[in-house]
């Protein structure tokens, strides 16, 4: 609690910088402060977050009461070309309650006097991979809960380094076509990778911040006379080890709002041999693509797609003690009417294991349907209701006296605050 007043204290501090600040013409303060008092329902196996094998956030305890997220989205315009961004948010569950960081980066937008428009970002945020997390604090408009994609890159995945892109309006297609390109150089994305393949994917709506330890199943006892460094069961997720820089590059193309499509290679050039302080570099890498569209009725369409392979450790009977390839997409729909929204989601994920190590088969297959009703009370104040189901096959899951195949269902009932300068 003390830590929620924390980021409640600083929300409130924003509130009036900002107002203290507007008449400062050389500067910009914009913010987001959010909260979300849920009641939560769930069925399935104890929760990951608990250091167990469940998909879910929350373990199955008859129905729970609680502050679900809070969080503070910040910008400040230092200058007329470059802005501060920082985003804290807190949580309350297994993994305790606490505020940390998520992203905290610079932008810089250089005056154009060419056709071009150039942005660089520099510090720690999200690749540029979602289409469906657009609102401040990395949020989603039309679930609580994310995809299984973006539930991943929440959990592991964040650049520490820059990104530089560059896009243009072709004035000769009519100008209503935008075409960018982008690319990054990070470091400290080497454990990326551990939570994907020893407790799989997950769809909630936690994401990792820069000080979270999180936990990882138990890992069982591989054969005797089978000799490697074992990983330590907490994993700080950004870190680096093995001093090699990641990268990922990609394209989009934009029709005014009616359609953008993009395209993106991620590899964090993990080295994954290399073993440092408990943890070891895990060689990720992953293609997505992605599009959103307004079909006909003001119906929106989101799908995306990611296929990557994931190694880790030594090398035995042939391959890493850890080679796996996975693979998930997922189609959502949504429709809004007057105060009310509709959302309808289909996910799809696997891991496939490719290494010959007993006793520590990763592989999994499933999918998940998640439908979610939004009512917008006010202009601060929102009515959310989520199901969400997950049925899913894991063998790994016999190891720890569990059934191999599962459905973990959860109900969210979530009154939704938020309160910002632009609203």
């Amino acid at each position: 609690m003390v830590r929620l007043l924390v980021l409640v204290s600083a929300a409130a501090f924003a509130s009036l910088f900002h107002t203290a600040a507007a008449a400062d013409s050389g500067t910009r303060h914009t913010y987001e402060f959010g909260a979300d008092l849920s009641y939560i329902n769930t069925s399935g196996y104890p929760s990951w977050t608990d250091g167990s094998a469940g998909k879910l956030r929350f373990d199955n305890d008859g129905g729970r009461l609680l502050i679900s997220r809070a969080f503070v989205d910040y910008e400040m315009r230092l200058t007329d070309t470059l802005n501060a961004n920082i985003a804290a948010d807190f949580y309350d569950d297994d993994l305790g309650a606490s505020v940390d960081f998520t992203e905290a980066y610079l932008q810089w937008r250089p005056l154009a006097i060419s056709p071009n428009r150039y942005r660089l970002k520099f510090g720690a945020f999200y690749p540029r991979v979602s289409f469906e997390n657009t609102d401040p604090g990395w949020s989603s408009p039309y679930t609580i809960s994310s995809s299984a994609i973006n539930t991943w890159i929440a959990e592991e995945i964040r650049i520490i380094g820059a990104e530089a892109s560059v896009s243009r309006r072709p004035q000769a297609l009519g100008g209503a076509h935008t075409f960018t390109l982008f690319s990054s150089i990070f470091y400290k994305n080497d454990p990326a990778g551990a939570l994907l393949s020893w407790k799989g994917w997950s769809i909630h709506d936690r994401q990792t911040r820069f000080g979270d330890i999180l936990p990882l199943p138990p890992i069982p006892q591989i054969q005797p006379g089978m000799y490697f460094q074992r990983q330590d069961p907490f994993v700080p997720e950004f870190r680096e080890i093995d001093g090699i820089a990641g990268y990922y590059v990609g394209a989009e193309w934009q029709y005014g709002s009616r359609f953008s499509m993009r395209a993106m290679r991620y590899d964090n050039r993990g080295n994954p041999t290399k073993f440092e302080d408990g943890q070891y570099a895990w060689g990720t890498d992953f293609n997505l693509i992605g599009l959103r569209a307004a079909l006909p009725g003001d119906i929106g369409l989101i799908y995306q797609w990611m296929g990557g392979l994931t190694l880790m450790g030594p090398v035995y009977n042939g391959t890493h003690v850890v080679d796996a390839d996975f693979y998930s997409d997922f189609i959502l729909l949504t429709k809004s009417f007057g105060p009310h929204r509709i959302s309808a989601r289909y996910d799809r994920f696997e891991v496939a294991e490719n290494d010959q190590v007993p006793l520590d088969n990763n592989s999994e297959y499933g999918h998940a349907w998640t439908l979610a009703y939004k009512y917008e009370l006010g202009k601060n104040t929102a009515l959310m209701a989520e199901w969400l189901s997950i049925e899913s096959y894991r063998e790994a899951w016999q190891y720890f006296d569990l059934d191999e195949s599962k459905k973990e269902r959860q109900l969210q009932l979530t009154l939704r605050f938020r309160f910002g300068s632009h609203r």
